[in-house]
């Protein structure tokens, strides 16, 4: 990089001169950006969307070695998404257009990153939207709250009671064991693994926009082998969260 002195500057025009100062703030953000995809900025310093998908990529990598363990990578995943620059323009951007998608009834979907390693989805919810329970085979995922209050419930499979395929289609019974209940706000995050909490169910007690990261990402295998659950309103007799539930492979 050039350097100067304060004579270069003395020398410049004045109409050079304002053109380095509206500059300054755009070169100043680009240097912010490099530094944090280098690592170079403070762990409580606010990432911004470049610098967020490096980091990301850089823990989701970890996932083909033998010793990757899950919980830790959402331990990591979680510090960084809560360092994540929500007024960053693409995510605002995305939100803007969600937004403006809105339609009452359905979830809306917005693609924010899909990698071989993993994917970024803006999901929004309008008023009592919900997500029936549905499992997540072989990933990871992490929900951060981005706007809006929303209601989601984790369950882990406890005992399967029947299990077929009919016509092509997954039919069963099982018991699921609820293990979370939680009002998620602005900032909150949720977090499941391949292992624990995989099903969940949500629904937005206002219009709400989540960011999902789920690792690795939906591929056709695993959007054919997931299942949504149909659960009995109480748990069963005797206990507290266990409950009855039919499984399907889709959401009909």
């Amino acid at each position: 990089m050039d350097e100067y002195d304060r004579r270069e500057f003395i020398k410049t025009s004045i109409p050079g001169f304002l053109g380095v100062l509206m500059s300054l703030p755009t070169l100043c953000a680009l240097g912010t950006r490099a530094n944090a995809c280098q690592g170079r900025l403070a762990a409580d310093q606010p990432m911004h969307w470049e610098a967020f998908l490096e980091a990301v990529a850089k823990e989701a990598a970890k996932q083909h070695l033998d010793n990757w363990q899950q919980e830790e990578y959402l331990k990591k995943l979680a510090a960084l998404t809560k360092n994540l620059y929500l007024e960053d323009p693409v995510i605002t951007g995305a939100m803007t257009k969600v937004s403006e998608r809105l339609k009452k009834g359905w979830v809306d979907f917005h693609d924010l990153e899909k990698r071989l390693d993993f994917a970024v989805c803006l999901l929004q919810f309008d008023v009592n939207e919900e997500i029936n329970p549905h499992n997540h085979p072989g990933m990871t995922g992490m929900i951060l709250c981005a706007s809006g209050e929303i209601h989601t419930k984790n369950y882990d499979l406890y005992k399967s009671i029947e299990d077929e395929t009919i016509n092509g289609k997954h039919h069963g019974k099982c018991l699921l064991k609820q293990s979370s209940d939680v009002e998620m706000k602005k900032g909150d995050i949720s977090t499941l693994t391949s292992k624990a909490r995989n099903i969940h169910t949500l629904k937005a007690k206002q219009v709400t926009q989540l960011i999902d990261i789920f690792t690795p990402p939906y591929n056709k295998e695993r959007s054919e082998n997931s299942l949504w659950y149909e659960l009995d309103e109480r748990p069963m007799l005797g206990s507290q969260n266990i409950y009855e539930a039919v499984l399907k492979s889709d959401r009909s």
